[in-house]
Formats: C-alpha cells, structure tokens, sequence
C-alpha cells in the first residue's frame, strides 16, 4: 500500500485553493506563486496542514504494518501472534538453562548424605547453578550419580560447555566429592526474537492437522528454549518406505541441546506426532566453521567499517542455521554482496571452498574471531 507523502499533500492542497480561488473576483484570487513563497500566510496554512496529514500517514501505516505478519514488529507482533493462533502461539521470555550433572567420590568410609534442591555449584566464571533434585548418598557408595540442575540466572549466558560447572559454591559434605556436567548445558535463551516467533505462526496453520512432519516441527518449537528443529521421516534403503520412526534434531539458539532439553521435547510431542509412530529426540551438537574472505574496495570506502559489518551479518546470518542445514557458498557470495563499496569477486571465498553439508544432528556455528579477511 502507498500512502501520500507530505509533498503529495501540500501539492493536493495547493491544487484545491487554487481551484477554489479560481471562483473569486480576479483581484481577490490567490496567486500560485503566493503558495510556494515560504513564510506566506496560505504556505504556512498548506504546510501545517501537510504535516498533520504526513503524522497521519505515518501512524496509519505503522497501523497497517502491525496487522501484517511480515511487518510486525516487537509488542505489535507479539499481539498479532496471539490473535491469530488464538492465544497458542506467545513470545517466549526469558529462560534459564538445564542440565544434568555428575558426581563422584572416592571416600568408600565416607558416611551418607543428601545434597537438597537449591544447592548451587558454578564454573570458573561464576555462571551459578542450583539442583532441582535431591542428590543422596549411602554410606560406602562411591557410585557415579546423575542429578538435575538450572541455571540461576535466566538468559543464554547460562549455556555453558560440557566439564565446566566443576566448582561447590558452599563446601560439601564429603571434600572428596566432585561435580562436573558431561552434557552441555542448554536452553537457555534471552526473550524470543522476532524472526523464530514469525516462524512458529506460520507453523501454527501448517500443523493444525497433527501428526504431519509440519506438526511435529512445531510442537517442538514450542518446547521452552528450543528454538531448531529438524524433522527427517526414516526410509527403508532398499524400498525408499517410511518405516513408522521420526527422528527430530532440536537445538538451541546457541546450536546445541541435551538430554534434559530432548525428554521436554519428546513429552510435548505426544500432543503432535501420530498415534503408533516412533518419534527418537536427538540433541543437536555444534560444529565451528571458518570463512575467510579476499575482498576489494571501492576507492573511498571506510575499509575497517565495511569488513566489520560483512563480518556482523555473516555471524548473525550462520548462527540461525537449523540443525542439518548445510551452510552454502551462494549464501555467503550473497551476504558480502550486500555492503556497498565492496568488490566480490568470482575468487573472493577461500574457505569454505564448497558447501558445508552436516550431519543431521550438527548445527553449524562461526564466531567473529573465525571470520578473516585475507
């Protein structure tokens, strides 16, 4: 829709007094030049009144922008989601992340003890954790036990590698009992952006039906700090056959998952998948890739500005790759191609040199410090 521009409404305002000055006598009729001479009393009556209806324009098309889903944004968004899918289909907030963590001993004398839900532990940095289970120990056992945890602290600062929550935040009963996460913790994410939410509407009509691989991508999405999902139908080789299993690949905004993230995911698909079909739940792992590029410049352009944005947009643009989704050359051509002043040539990849195929269950992921300019 094309609305008018304050240059479009001082000109049909121009036409409608010169148009009802034409009726008066000749001595009393305005001049066209009057119009356009600033500081004129009709040039400030048209120009105040073009710019009231300019103000007017503006907010009918914010209006008309946020009834669209391509358009919302933000609060208008949100808003429009929850209209549309009836109330199913919210912004996430924020959430912490989960984990489950392992702990050992080497006292076999040692007597028993139990470790009570909120019992914090955290890694060298300080990223805190609590248990949401209690951890017993017999007396004698130097067994490995398993125990659940979150984050204290909301948000995907919370998403921490494997074998880094290694530290008790208050001392332990037994000084030989130790902790470490062998999964990474995941799921923790900061309040949902605009883009994933855009997503899961448009999924909401798709999987109206259930049981269809639209439906169960979407129960998964909905699923709490998941924010990837992947959704492959397992063939029979030789027949090419489904064979009744679903597998899907889930991660989160950081390309990973873990089991605590996999059982939410497999509950909440009872609700999509078909009634008699298997559906397996698989973490997704991340894998690093470096791009390095040979980029020219326009004479005049700010070179350190123009790499740091390609830079920018080619992280931002990696980082939203699903679970399986192969990383392609074409798109990072693309991606360079859309800061000016820059020359890409048909040379200007080094690495990756072809498409970046992963296996179903890998994510892949770059920082800034794998993104060189050559």
């Amino acid at each position: 829709m094309l609305l008018p521009s304050r240059s479009d409404l001082f000109n049909i305002g121009t036409d409608e007094v010169l148009a009802r000055s034409l009726a008066r006598p000749p001595g009393q009729r305005i001049a066209r030049e009057a119009v356009f001479i600033e500081g004129t009393d009709i040039n400030l009556i048209l120009g105040s009144a073009s710019a009231m209806g300019d103000e007017i324009m503006r907010q009918l098309a914010q209006h008309c922008a946020a009834l669209i889903l391509d358009s919302s944004e933000g609060d208008d968004l949100s808003r429009l989601a929850l209209d549309r899918t009836c109330n199913v289909v919210a912004r996430k907030g924020s959430i912490p992340s989960v984990v489950t963590l392992a702990f050992g001993r080497t006292n076999a004398l040692a007597p028993g003890f139990s470790l009570p839900v909120g019992t914090k532990f955290r890694t060298i940095r300080g990223t805190e954790f609590a248990l949401t289970q209690i951890l017993t120990y017999p007396a004698g056992s130097t067994a490995i036990r398993f125990a659940s945890a979150v984050a204290v602290v909301s948000g995907s600062q919370g998403n921490v590698q494997p074998g880094t929550i290694t530290q008790f935040v208050q001392q332990p009963p037994d000084p030989t009992l130790v902790v470490t996460n062998n999964q990474p913790a995941a799921g923790g994410s900061d309040i949902e952006l605009d883009a994933p939410l855009r997503e899961r509407v448009r999924l909401f009509f798709t999987a109206a039906r259930r049981g269809t691989k639209a439906a169960i991508k979407f129960g998964a999405l909905t699923v709490a700090g998941v924010e990837h999902a992947q959704v492959v139908e397992v063939l029979d080789p030789a027949t090419q056959r489904p064979v009744g299993i679903v597998q899907v690949f889930i991660a989160d905004r950081a390309g990973t998952a873990n089991s605590l993230l996999a059982t939410a995911v497999r509950d909440a698909l009872v609700e999509y998948r078909a009634a008699g079909i298997v559906v397996d739940v698989f973490a997704a792992s991340v894998i690093y890739v470096a791009v390095t590029l040979r980029l020219r410049f326009d004479a005049g352009v700010d070179v350190d500005a123009a790499w740091a944005e390609i830079q920018f947009l080619l992280v931002s643009e990696i980082n939203t790759l699903a679970p399986g989704e192969a990383l392609e050359v074409s798109l990072l051509y693309e991606i360079a191609r859309r800061v000016p002043g820059v020359i890409v040539l048909d040379d200007a990849l080094i690495t990756p040199n072809a498409d970046v195929e992963p296996l179903e269950f890998q994510s892949i992921r770059t920082t800034p410090e794998l993104v060189t300019r050559a």
